[in-house]
């Protein structure tokens, strides 16, 4: 495993450029502005005050502004050397890119004008798990048998994280107040704070009639509840990925497949399913598939180079094809 490297150090912070944590001050107040989340603000912080110290023991206490490509690299390398993971790596290659983007944008106040970062490429990690591309077929076969057993709730969460494509943790924030006489879903919070709401079509719809009736009344907002009586609460983040280990069950009692389901799948199969024209969901639509720039929106990318890695790669289908192969 490998060492978790911990480069702050309260005594060292003391003593780290005070150009520094004027830098780092104005740059938390600017992820405030753009309502960033606080567990956004609270790991680039925390990296930024890592790396000040690392520069007020190994490069003079310069001035972040004032450093070489050459120091940053060398800063990079020392991590690998302690087994720092890539991943690690990488978000503190972020973490510090994005502070120098800062100083660079606002000229009035930091005489800054060549992000040295941006040449910094970062390190390829290992893959952790291969991508899960589910059918559109195989999510039927699931829903069919969830809706045989009469478990609703999960066949809501199965359809739901089909249709939108959302992560878990914005499937998570929906609430059950209008989503019968909707299309959107109310307003989640994705990643780095961005507010949207999430498309859902009509066999959803007609899933969470029966999700309703089922649940009956009470008073959790949430449009996932554990527990009955006395005892219902909202469910968990954690709970949401029970259900895809009830899935993966599923599949295998009916297809003999094994196939790792997780809740970030849907995502992938969602995207490239509207991408291949296989999704349930464009009949409904009228079309026969979506277009990338589409894509990107569902997905609430900020660039479409983003959303095109969410899809399965055929390259070697293309190139058999166009030549008869």
């Amino acid at each position: 495993m490998a060492k978790r490297n911990n480069l702050f150090d309260e005594k060292i912070w003391e003593e780290v450029n005070a150009e520094n944590k004027m830098l780092l001050e104005d740059y938390i107040l600017e992820l405030k502005s753009k309502c960033r989340a606080e567990k956004t603000i609270y790991q680039y912080t925390a990296d930024i005050k890592g790396f000040f110290c690392w520069i007020a023991q190994n490069a003079g206490n310069k001035s972040i502004l004032d450093l070489k490509k050459r120091m940053f690299r060398t800063f990079f390398l020392s991590m690998q050397e302690m087994g720092t993971s890539a991943a690690r790596i990488n978000r503190f290659q972020s973490s510090i890119r994005n502070l120098l983007a800062f100083a660079e944008d606002d000229e009035d106040e930091y005489d800054y004008d060549k992000n040295v970062m941006r040449a910094i490429k970062g390190i390829q990690g290992e893959k952790v798990r291969d991508i899960v591309f589910l059918t559109d077929e195989q999510i039927d076969i699931i829903l069919e048998h969830l809706l045989e057993e009469e478990k609703y709730e999960m066949a809501l969460y199965l359809s739901l994280s089909y249709d939108s494509a959302a992560r878990r943790n914005e499937i998570l924030q929906v609430k059950k107040q209008n989503f019968l006489e909707s299309k959107m879903t109310n307003e989640v919070i994705g990643k780095r704070g961005k507010k949207f709401q999430l498309l859902y079509f009509d066999r959803t719809r007609e899933i969470a009639k029966l999700w309703f009736d089922q649940r009956g009344n009470d008073n959790i907002d949430s449009l996932w509840v554990a527990g009955k009586g006395e005892n219902i609460r909202a469910r968990s983040y954690e709970s949401l990925y029970n259900f895809c280990l009830y899935f993966r069950k599923v599949l295998e009692l009916k297809t003999g497949e094994v196939v790792d389901i997780n809740p970030h799948c849907f995502r992938h199969s969602s995207l490239d399913n509207y991408s291949n024209g296989t999704h349930h969901v464009l009949k409904e639509l009228g079309k026969d598939q979506l277009d990338l720039k589409v894509l990107k929106l569902i997905a609430h990318h900020e660039d479409v180079s983003t959303t095109e890695s969410y899809l399965m790669d055929r390259s070697e289908e293309i190139l058999f094809e166009a030549f008869g192969i």
